[in-house]
């Protein structure tokens, strides 16, 4: 995409955002310069943590657009929908979709991987890679992006063979926990989350669903955008079925344990100073 375009869809997603402090912060451990990277994340959001990090760990620069991922209510009663389903916003997401050439999400796993659900048109994270004229929309993606671009000797991911296929497990392990199903549902038995996240929760799905009708109705001449809101529409519903549901609850968390397991597994065999190489 021709870079002046995407600068100008930048600006536009960054108007969704309602406090200016929280839009266009230059993160750079060296100083003040921008660097090739727009980042729009969430605070708690676990796959912008992971993108984060990675960030963090490569010493890279990049422009903060921090966004607010749930709903809120008015005291009068009308609904502010989060910033991540703002349209331009979604359209901008939309363009990285283009580029992976992956079908949008079409119903609720409880998993965030792209590869394994499908994309969520509303999610959070999305890089911008200015210096490529890209948008890099799954977490896991954008992470090996970042690794893969930048220069110098502390890269991420190694090169030798055996240790690249122990790191490609341990992604592949986190990309496949159910984060997100394990932060929206209820333990059927022993829910031990804060009492604010539970609080949240209890009534997060239908803020959703209230605030996506409302998005399609005000954006029903754009077919792409109207298309994007169904494809969310579908996945939030099926989380709202299964939220308190004992079967795929008890599912997700034994999914889980079995990914832990293995963890430890390869923690306890592991010939490394480190998990998969010996840096």
């Amino acid at each position: 995409m021709d870079r002046s375009k995407l600068e100008e869809m930048i600006e536009l997603a960054q108007k969704g955002i309602l406090e200016n402090s929280r839009v266009g912060t230059i993160r750079n451990p060296d100083g003040e310069k921008k660097g090739r990277f727009v980042l729009f994340h969430a605070a708690m959001s676990f796959c912008s943590q992971k993108v984060r990090a990675t960030l963090a760990q490569r010493g890279a620069a990049f422009e903060s657009n921090e966004m607010l991922i749930l709903a809120r209510r008015l005291p009068a009663g009308a609904l502010i929908p989060a910033e991540n389903y703002s349209p331009d916003y979604v359209g901008l997401r939309l363009q990285g979709r283009e580029a992976m050439k992956v079908r949008l999400v079409e119903a609720y796993s409880g998993i965030s991987s792209v590869s394994n659900s499908g994309l969520d048109p509303c999610a959070v994270p999305t890089l911008v890679d200015l210096d490529a004229a890209e948008v890099v929309v799954d977490s896991l993606r954008i992470c090996i992006h970042i690794d893969a671009v930048l220069p110098g000797s502390n890269r991420l991911v190694p090169a030798n063979p055996v240790q690249l296929q122990n790191v490609q497990r341990q992604l592949n392990a986190v990309d496949l926990t159910p984060h997100p199903g394990l932060l929206y549902g209820f333990h059927p038995e022993d829910d031990r989350r804060p009492q604010a996240i539970k609080q949240a929760m209890s009534s997060v799905y239908e803020e959703k669903l209230e605030a996506l009708t409302s998005l399609i109705k005000a954006n029903e001449g754009d077919g792409e955008l109207v298309a994007a809101y169904q494809a969310k529409i579908a996945k939030e519903t099926g989380g709202r079925d299964v939220r308190c549901d004992p079967g795929f609850q008890n599912t997700l968390r034994a999914a889980t344990r079995n990914i832990l397991l293995e963890l430890d597994k390869d923690l306890r065999q592991n010939q490394y100073a480190w998990l998969c190489a010996p840096t």
